[in-house]
């Protein structure tokens, strides 16, 4: 069976990962000890501190801000745009 090309490439789909292991550490850590707003307003603070473009991180943190959104949400969210920094698309 051949490999596609997309299954061979592992190249970051942000370009300048700034944020890394420690800050995906920090992330768990805050999110078992802060407090809702606390945490929302880490991980904000986290997505803007990362590489990619600004339109991509106005609307992971716009879905911070929803009624509907837990802090379970947050945390996945903001798991995500972090590894997808560090290559590893999810």
């Amino acid at each position: 069976m051949p490999v596609l090309h997309t299954q061979s490439s592992s190249s970051p789909r942000l370009k300048n990962d700034t944020l890394g292991n420690d800050t995906l550490k920090l992330l768990y850590s805050k999110f078992e000890t802060d407090d809702f707003s606390t945490f929302r307003t880490f991980a904000e603070h986290a997505v803007q501190s990362g590489g990619g473009k600004q339109p991509m991180k106005d609307k992971i943190i716009a879905e911070f801000y929803k009624s509907t959104t837990t802090k379970k949400d947050i945390l996945t969210k903001a798991q995500n745009f972090i590894l997808a920094g560090m290559g590893l698309g999810v």
